[in-house]
């Protein structure tokens, strides 16, 4: 009865330390967060859900593909309110922070860029129509015509030293992709055996297919064969997976959790060879890093949208150096709808700014049950870490540190 006693008396002394310590640890990182101002973010995102691009569906399979409403490339009706649902939880956030107003904003308030492509110009307006409903926000964009220099992913460098440089890096990358069970899980839910390649074109073995590869001046990476086929039809299931489609119409009914992942590697292996090489990834991403540096050193705008797409997402990261990251409750690492999040704040106390990075995005049931975000159903963040800014406990780097990277960028 004495040591049964003696045990509960320090077991109760013990809780009561460790409630003090953990309150303690509030108290103080409360502390320091409160001394915190938010004075600059800008937001690179990509487009929300949009119908599938490939000219090929129709080639690389007997089974017929889900009929979609809108145009080739464009944005779904559901992606228009997904992204919707976005404008508003960030207008709630930054309109908290004292960053955007509760009316119609100023640029030097609230700025937004947008690719001249549809769903990206239907994304931007779906994002400031729910940010300020009532307002008559400009989306600015380049000539329609043309290809936009800050998000159109062209190689810029015509040399032939770059050429060999970039594709063997491309081709080193290529080598140590492991996908053959991947491609025999696509080839399966295809039935590509019965397609169009291989009927016609007798191209019938994913795994044995060699994909080649070019880099041109004026183009965008060149990746033809199996991984671009199956990217292709993999970006399909996932759009109408995102756009809310009966199950039965997403891969026709063959995917389930298990296998999704190593259907998904083949679309991580695409970009990876196509977008994240470093010689290709810093000469694509050159206008838009450019564009952005311009953004942190020398304007004043307290928010800017930067509407592009995943290759815009993936150059970004590879050129900037941010370290790897694996998103929580999403099939991919750069979903439709998700945003890079750059935030400067003012550390008042210690009379320093500081940088954080954050991926902002909807996680997969999010998307697909089209719900909407609140305080209490937020988006997903996940923290992006820089190699080259030493990143503290909490989750801020050196602003000045930022800045001597990107001048020696």
């Amino acid at each position: 009865m004495y040591n049964q006693s003696l045990l509960n008396t320090i077991i109760f002394i013990l809780i009561c330390v460790i409630m003090q310590v953990t309150i303690f640890v509030f108290i103080i990182y409360s502390s320091a967060m409160s001394s915190l101002k938010l004075e600059q973010v800008v937001i690179l995102s990509r487009h929300n859900v949009r119908t599938p691009v490939s000219k090929n569906l129709g080639r690389m399979t007997p089974q017929f593909w889900p009929h979609w409403e809108e145009k080739p490339g464009f944005l779904t009706e559901k992606g228009f309110l997904l992204e919707g649902y976005m404008g508003k939880y960030f207008y709630t956030w930054l309109n908290r922070e004292g960053l955007l107003p509760k009316n119609c904003p100023s640029e030097e308030d609230f700025y937004v860029y947008s690719n001249t492509m549809e769903r990206t110009l239907s994304s931007a307006q779906a994002f400031v129509t729910e940010c300020y409903p009532n307002c008559n926000i400009t989306i600015h964009h380049a000539d329609i015509d043309k290809p936009d220099l800050v998000f159109t992913p062209f190689i810029h460098n015509s040399t032939s030293v770059f050429k060999k440089i970039a594709i063997n890096e491309m081709k080193y990358v290529l080598s140590h992709l492991n996908l053959n069970k991947s491609f025999d899980l696509m080839a399966d839910v295809l039935e590509y055996n019965e397609s169009d390649f291989c009927k016609i074109d007798n191209d019938c073995y994913f795994a044995a297919d060699k994909t080649e590869l070019d880099i041109i001046a004026g183009m965008k990476p060149k990746v033809r064969g199996s991984l671009k086929i199956c990217n292709e039809a993999t970006d399909a299931f996932l759009m109408a997976y995102y756009n809310g489609f009966p199950l039965i119409d997403v891969a026709w009914g063959k995917l389930n959790l298990t296998n999704w992942q190593s259907i998904v590697e083949l679309t991580a292996g695409y970009h990876n060879v196509t977008f994240s090489t470093k010689y290709v990834a810093k000469d694509i991403a050159r206008p838009l890093i450019q564009y952005l540096t311009n953004i942190f050193l020398n304007e004043n705008t307290k928010v800017t949208l930067l509407m592009g797409h995943d290759a815009n997402i993936n150059v970004l990261l590879s050129a900037m150096s941010f370290k790897h990251y694996e998103l929580d409750y999403n099939f991919i690492s750069t979903p439709v709808g998700g945003k890079m999040v750059f935030q400067k704040w003012l550390d008042e106390k210690a009379n320093q700014y500081l940088l954080k990075v954050e991926y902002v995005y909807q996680s997969n049931e999010q998307l697909r049950e089209g719900l909407i975000l609140s305080n209490d159903n937020p988006p997903k963040f996940k923290l992006l870490e820089l190699e080259h800014c030493k990143m503290d406990d909490r989750g801020f780097c050196s602003w000045d540190e930022f800045v001597n990277f990107l001048n020696d960028l």
